[in-house]
C-alpha cells in the first residue's frame, strides 16, 4: 500500500477510501446505527443499573470476609473468636458479627416458653452455637429480609417462620422455599441460598413467647419483604436494615423509595414517640461497635430525606449509587430516578 501526502498529512489509499465511505449514505447510516446501538446500550445499563452493580459488586469491591484482627468491641462481650454478645435486658441479647465485614447483628428476644432469633446471620460462622449457650428453650427464627447477611445462616436452625406475603409465597416450589437470586444477592460473595422454611406469619400477627409478644410488620423499602418486630411492652422494635447507623441501601434490586416512605409514615404513626429502633448494622458514631440503634427522631429524619430526594431536590454525591445526607448518623444510598421509584 503506497501512502499519500495531502495537505502535509500521510495518508493511506485505505484511510481516504474510508473517509469517503463515511460521506456517503451507506456510511452515514452504518455510523447512526452505531450510534444508535451505543445509546441503547447505555439506556439499557441506566435502567437496569441495581441488577448490574450487583453483579459487578463482587469484582468491582473486593473485600475480606472476615476481618483478621480480632475487633475491639465498646459493649458485650466476644464468646469466641467471631461473635460478639450484648445483653440488652428485659430478656434480650444482640449477637454480633463485630469481625465479619458488614457487622452484623442478629438479636434473641427470650420469653418464658419459647425463644425467636430475629436474623440468623450471614452464616460465615455457626449463630446457633452462641444462641443455644444463651437459652434452652425451643427458638423460631425469622429473618428481617431474604439478603445473604442475614438469611444466609438459616440452615443448622429447625423451626423457620417467613412473613406470608404473595412474594415470599411465590418463592415455594415443589414445597421448597428458595429466595430468588435477585432477593438473597448472595452473588456479591458467590453464595447460594438456603432453603427452609416451616410456618408462615400474616403481617400484623402476635408471637407469643410465653409472657411476652412480638407482633409482626410488614416494612417494605429495603426490600419487597422486609420484616420488623415491635415489643410494645418494652417499646422496643427490631428492624433489620430498613433504617441503621451508617448508609441505608435504597439502589438494591427491589429497593422502593416510595415504600420506603410509606412504611417510615406507617412506623410514626404507629409506635410511641420513645420506642427505641434495634437495627442490624453496627455502627453508631462515637460509641464503638456495639448493638447498633436509633430513636423514632432518626426515623422522622429518614421520612424528611426521603421527601427530598423523590421530590428531586436532595444533594447527592457519587454517580451510582447516589448518595444523601439524612443526618449525622446516616446517608441515604439510592439509584437513579427511574430505579427505585
Amino acid at each position: 500500500m503506497v501512502a499519500q501526502w495531502k495537505n502535509g498529512i500521510v495518508e493511506t489509499p485505505g484511510a481516504n477510501q474510508m473517509r469517503k465511505q463515511r460521506g456517503t449514505p451507506a456510511g452515514k447510516s452504518r455510523l447512526s446505527v452505531i450510534l444508535g446501538v451505543l445509546l441503547l446500550t447505555i439506556m439499557c445499563g441506566a435502567w437496569f443499573a441495581p441488577y448490574i452493580d450487583g453483579e459487578l459488586t463482587r469484582w468491582l469491591e473486593p473485600h475480606s470476609i472476615i476481618d483478621p484482627a480480632a475487633e475491639k468491641i465498646a459493649k458485650g462481650e466476644m464468646v469466641d473468636d467471631y461473635f460478639a454478645v450484648q445483653d440488652l435486658g428485659e430478656g434480650t441479647f444482640a449477637i454480633g458479627e463485630p469481625r465479619y465485614y458488614q457487622q452484623n447483628y442478629s438479636y434473641l428476644i427470650i420469653g418464658m416458653t419459647r425463644a425467636l432469633l430475629f436474623d440468623a446471620g450471614s452464616g460465615t460462622r455457626d449463630i446457633s452455637g452462641v444462641v443455644a449457650h444463651l437459652t434452652t428453650l425451643p427458638v423460631t427464627v425469622i429473618v428481617s429480609h431474604l439478603h445473604f447477611d442475614h438469611f444466609g445462616g438459616i440452615s443448622p436452625f429447625e423451626h423457620v417462620a417467613m412473613i406470608d406475603l404473595p412474594q415470599t409465597r411465590a418463592d415455594v416450589s415443589g414445597g421448597v422455599f428458595r429466595p430468588k437470586r435477585y432477593e438473597y444477592m448472595g452473588l456479591v460473595d458467590g453464595l447460594a441460598a438456603p432453603s427452609v422454611v416451616g410456618e408462615w406469619l400474616k403481617p400484623k400477627s402476635i408471637i407469643d413467647l410465653g409472657g411476652r409478644s412480638l407482633e409482626v410488620l410488614s416494612t417494605p423499602g429495603h426490600t419487597p419483604t422486609s420484616v420488623a418486630l415491635f415489643d410494645a411492652q418494652n417499646r422496643r422494635l427490631f428492624i433489620g436494615d430498613f433504617i441503621y447507623p451508617t448508609t441505608l441501601y435504597a439502589f438494591l434490586p427491589g429497593a422502593s423509595l416510595s415504600a420506603y416512605q410509606a412504611t417510615a409514615r406507617t412506623l410514626l404513626s404507629l409506635l410511641p414517640a420513645d420506642t427505641v429502633l434495634w437495627t442490624a448494622h453496627c455502627c453508631r458514631k462515637n460509641e464503638g461497635v456495639s448493638a447498633p440503634w436509633l430513636s423514632m427522631m432518626d426515623l422522622k429524619d429518614l421520612d424528611g430525606a426521603l421527601t427530598a430526594v423523590r421530590a428531586g431536590q436532595g444533594h447527592a454525591r457519587g454517580f451510582y449509587p447516589r448518595v444523601y445526607p439524612v443526618n449525622e448518623e446516616m446517608t441515604l444510598a439510592t439509584g437513579f430516578l427511574w430505579n427505585n421509584r
